[in-house]
């Protein structure tokens, strides 16, 4: 009578347990996540908010519309990114101060050909759709795999200092990773099932 070796198999058992546990967790951020694209899909035609608010790093506000009075600014960076015709550039991102609100709140106001453009912007109203700011963390604090907890940015609809227009946030282009996530662990589970079950056979060959 063929023996399974007790201490191999619980180790393989509990791996492929685990491995679809994960499968089913991610089929079931996938449906969240459906849910959440359709949710961000009817952001865009929403009634236009006035920023900055008291929290913003709420996603909720993500491809939302936004106006705001940048009164102050106190710097610029630069990103890479694309204007509104999909040609690569570099995104122009004012910090700006509300004076109304003493917060201070990001701009991306245009795209630039070239990194170290001159740009000379005072600021004044902006109106665009939110996205994410860029993400400040360091290399190591990305690592810990810790939500960045951006801020939401406005991409102005009209460029500013005769910058190109940017290409506006599309929630379209969310993509749902957590199907792909699933199917991978599934396949995982399986792979491992065949390797050990081949293992097992060859091992029942060599002692018979």
């Amino acid at each position: 009578m063929r023996r399974l070796p007790i201490f191999s198999t619980i180790i393989v058992a509990a791996a492929v347990a685990t491995m679809i546990a994960l499968g089913i967790w991610q089929l079931g951020r996938g449906t969240e996540r459906d849910r959440l694209k359709q949710a961000m899909a009817e952001r865009p035609a929403m009634a236009m908010l006035d920023y900055p608010f008291a929290d913003p790093t709420d996603p909720r506000y993500l491809y939302r519309r936004l106006r705001a009075d940048c009164d102050t600014v106190t710097g610029f960076e630069v990103a890479g990114g694309k204007d509104a015709a999909d040609h690569t550039g570099w995104r122009q991102i004012a910090t700006c101060r509300n004076d109304a609100s003493g917060q201070t709140f990001k701009v991306q106001i245009g795209i630039a050909e070239r990194p170290d453009a001159e740009v000379q912007w005072q600021g004044g109203p902006v109106q665009g759709l939110a996205a994410a700011a860029p993400d400040q963390r360091g290399f190591l604090q990305r690592l810990t795999f810790r939500p960045a907890h951006r801020p939401a940015m406005i991409v102005a609809a009209d460029p500013k200092a005769g910058l190109q227009a940017s290409r506006q946030p599309d929630p379209s282009e969310y993509e749902n990773t957590s199907w792909g996530y699933a199917g991978q662990w599934f396949f995982f589970a399986l792979t491992a099932l065949v390797v050990y079950a081949l293992a097992l056979r060859r091992r029942w060959r060599d002692r018979s």
